[in-house]
């Protein structure tokens, strides 16, 4: 891959993100925020693979465009929770949680007005000019083989942990990465055979995702939100629910430990010396 049709990669994904960024600074669409945050996570998948020049410490994707791909991921997972307490409030035929919810509202719009204010006077041109700066001449096959070398050596390590919500986050990157650099690597990288097909990706990536959402809305039922609700009918409406939703977790997870098991001792196969 040559630098011309490297730096066309890198100005799509441009032009796409600033289209979303300017139809999200107008309504928060939820679907508007997913295509941002995916084309984020595609690009920077991108020049994980492409090995991007950089400064120590300064990560992959420039601070604003980062900060921006944050504020509006919480107001997505805002979105999220109220969609699914509605559901589950209609399923038991309770009453809403009026204070709870003015609550939530209140954090959507506070991350909402720090978005505009981030982007008042910004754009992702500078952020697009620094990235473009730093790109390499070419993408060769030792690059696609190290890359795909170090994801599983990444992947192996968190096998290893217990399969708690960091490690999964960490896990779920990894598996994202690999699926958003498919057509680049599919053809030059030793894969092990849970990740072999594009589709077994995409399903075991699907499931961690639901596993994170759920831990995403359970995060809106700790106590430091809790403790800001005076009604006890309330209070025991939302204790309820984050036990069914603890369950409901628990039970996704269900669904890929055996796969995650799998990949293990795929990867234990592959390169036992290290064990």
């Amino acid at each position: 891959m040559k630098k011309k049709e490297i730096t066309e990669v890198v100005e799509d994904s441009f032009k796409i993100l600033e289209k979303l960024r300017q139809r999200i600074l107008k309504e928060f669409d939820a679907d508007d925020i997913h295509d941002f945050r995916v084309e984020v996570k595609k690009l920077r998948a991108f020049l994980r693979l492409v090995n991007i020049e950089k400064d120590d410490g300064e990560p992959v994707i420039p601070k604003l465009l980062k900060t921006f791909y944050g504020y509006i991921g919480i107001v997505r997972n805002v979105h999220l929770f109220r969609h699914d307490l509605f559901k589950y409030v209609t399923d038991h035929a309770v009453e809403k949680p009026e204070a709870f919810l003015q609550l939530i509202e209140n954090e959507e719009y506070y991350w909402k007005k720090e978005a505009n204010e981030l982007m008042e006077d910004n754009n992702f041109l500078d952020v697009k000019e620094k990235i473009l700066e730093a790109l390499p001449g070419k993408l060769e096959k030792t690059r696609i083989k190290k890359f795909m070398e170090g994801k599983l050596a990444e992947l192996k390590e968190l096998l290893e942990d217990d399969y708690d919500d960091h490690t999964m986050h960490g896990i779920r990157k990894i598996f994202k990465d690999v699926l958003y650099t498919w057509d680049y690597l599919k053809d030059d990288a030793d894969l092990p055979k849970s990740m072999s097909g594009k589709d077994k990706l995409k399903s075991l990536t699907s499931a961690l995702g639901a596993f994170m959402d759920k831990s995403f809305e359970l995060g809106f039922l700790q106590p430091s939100y809790l403790n800001k609700i005076n009604a006890d009918n309330e209070k025991l409406l939302l204790l309820n629910l984050y036990k069914d939703w603890d369950v409901e977790k628990n039970t996704v997870k269900q669904k890929f430990v055996g796969s995650l098991t799998s990949l293990k001792k795929q990867l234990q196969e592959v390169n036992p010396a290290n064990d």
